[in-house]
């Protein structure tokens, strides 16, 4: 029996209309994005590689970032896909790949780190305090292996 590997793709949206609005984003409508750019530039064959295990696993639209979970092999299509799409609700956005990792678990550290990152980056406008407890919070995302 031969095993399928998988590729994650942690990719950040930045709105590039109005970065204070929060707006909604749905895991179909961001599939069917994806899958539209991916059969104009690709064509059906790109879309017949591509759909056969292609999902979003995590959205989360208050750090604006995504995770794309592909097979190894097809991930080629998704990752020159990405930056080629500029619209979603009507809203003009950009996506930028961070990170490609083969878990879940490694994405879920990755993010971790880089939001960890941007907390320190901007602890110079922070007291001490608050920068203590953002960099504590850490503990609320344990990932359980289920």
């Amino acid at each position: 029996m031969v095993r399928f590997k998988n590729r994650y793709m942690v990719v950040q949206l930045k709105n590039l209309e109005d970065s204070d609005l929060d707006f909604k984003i749905s895991d179909r409508e961001l599939q069917s994005t994806v899958l539209n750019m991916v059969k104009t530039l690709h064509g059906d064959f790109g879309v017949g590689a591509i759909r056969t295990c292609f999902k979003v696993r995590y959205c989360n639209p208050a750090t604006k970032i995504i995770i794309f979970k592909t097979r190894h092999g097809p991930h080629i299509f998704l990752s020159s896909v990405l930056p080629f799409i500029i619209k979603l609700q009507e809203k003009q956005i950009q996506l930028s790949t961070i990170y490609t990792g083969a878990s879940m678990f490694q994405c879920f550290k990755f993010i971790q780190i880089y939001q960890k990152n941007l907390v320190r980056k901007l602890s110079s406008t922070i007291n001490v305090t608050t920068r203590e407890k953002l960099l504590n919070i850490s503990d609320i995302f344990k990932f359980n292996k289920f």
